[in-house]
């Protein structure tokens, strides 16, 4: 061991004034050292000097160290063995080397070392071997499942596949990670998953309107999905889809249980607030709004409604709001109005004067014949003079 560091020594000199040299001495000296440990020192003196192509000899090792490594016994070799192999993944990622993504998957299933493992799962993700994306895939989603019988050396192997999927930016390699961001693992990994998605595609909605629409998950995993598209990089146009898809499912569904309908109208509420602000020409969504604001769990999910058909703007969406405020003055004009009828008139009004249509005018100028107070004509006024100065 002793002459092996002399001569590593020694080609640090050499290095610096032959370097298109160092490679093939470096091979040689590798060849020649005759325990693990040996060749780790001459891995860490190739990877300090940084060496420029030197991807043939890194892989020629890293094969060399997976047909060694089953025979090897005692600790300081498997501790050589395991330096080894992070070392070199690192180098050979480094080197973008990807005829040596096969041996890097063989060293994520025969070593133990967590550490290992994630190293070369990054490593992988570096080479962007497509033939190896959907193991990842699969070694994440099993992960993700439940926690690990050492849970801290799960999160190191995820936090690896985390890295290598959004390295390799495939569409199929989303889910995966998203399950993460919201999986078993602790904080750090589900940041880091969160962090990992907008690399892996701006537009998610492909991915996350598949989670909305199956039945194969819970209510809170769709709103999840909801949450996460409303964060994406995605245009205007991909978030309001979604939204109404959202929308149609979260009322589609049907449960008796006190918490699960919570979830289903924070789904809606949510759904309908990106749809306020992202706006939509897909008609299917009028009788969704028209639903949440005559059967809303809350007064909260009813006025996002009103904001919704309003922001929307459409004839259609005004008839609407017009049919809302005609069953408001009939409520008045029976004298049965309620609280929650006083907030509702005081947001249809200004809705229908923003949408600026013709259409809204009898409802509106119906209040006047109400036993409406003042405040609430005062609301039609203004709405019919903002309906007047549009043009229809």
């Amino acid at each position: 061991m002793k002459r092996l560091l002399t001569l590593i020594f020694s080609l640090y000199i050499f290095t610096n004034l032959f370097a298109s040299e160092a490679i093939d001495v470096y091979t040689l000296l590798y060849e020649q050292a005759s325990t693990t440990q040996e060749r780790l020192a001459v891995l860490k003196s190739i990877a300090d000097q940084n060496i420029v192509g030197a991807g043939q000899l890194y892989a020629t090792a890293l094969s060399q160290l997976l047909q060694e490594f089953p025979s090897l016994k005692s600790t300081a070799e498997r501790d050589a063995a395991d330096q080894s192999a992070r070392l070199l993944a690192q180098l050979l990622g480094n080197s973008k080397y990807s005829a040596a993504a096969s041996d890097l998957w063989k060293v994520v299933q025969s070593f133990s070392n967590p550490l290992v493992k994630a190293d070369a799962l990054i490593a992988m993700g570096k080479l962007r071997n497509l033939d190896y994306s959907e193991q990842i895939e699969k070694l994440l989603q099993g992960l993700n499942l439940k926690p690990t019988d050492d849970p801290e050396s799960g999160e190191k192997i995820a936090y690896g596949a985390i890295i290598a999927l959004e390295k390799y930016q495939q569409p199929s390699g989303y889910l995966p990670v998203f399950f993460a961001a919201n999986g078993w693992y602790s904080k750090r990994i589900r940041e880091q998953a969160d962090r990992s998605l907008p690399f892996i595609i701006e537009n998610p909605e492909t991915p996350l309107s598949d989670i909305i629409r199956s039945s194969s998950y819970s209510y809170d995993i769709k709103l999840l999905a909801l949450q996460r598209m409303e964060s994406s990089r995605a245009a205007s146009e991909a978030k309001a889809r979604v939204a109404v898809r959202a929308l149609a499912e979260a009322w589609r569904a049907s449960t008796q249980d006190v918490k699960q309908r919570v979830i289903l109208s924070n789904s809606r509420k949510l759904a309908i607030d990106m749809i306020r602000r992202y706006k939509t020409n897909d008609t299917s969504v009028l009788p969704l709004l028209e639903r949440s604001y005559k059967e809303g769990i809350d007064t909260e999910e009813k006025l996002n409604s009103i904001a919704a058909l309003s922001s929307i703007g459409t004839d259609d969406a005004a008839r609407l709001l017009s049919n809302f405020l005609l069953a408001l003055n009939a409520k008045r004009k029976a004298n049965n109005i309620t609280q929650e009828d006083e907030q509702l008139v005081r947001a249809v009004i200004p809705a229908l004067g923003a949408t600026g249509k013709a259409v809204a005018r009898p409802a509106l100028q119906a209040v006047e014949y109400q036993e409406w107070n003042n405040y609430v004509k005062m609301l039609a006024q203004e709405a019919l003079k903002q309906i007047g100065s549009a043009k229809n």
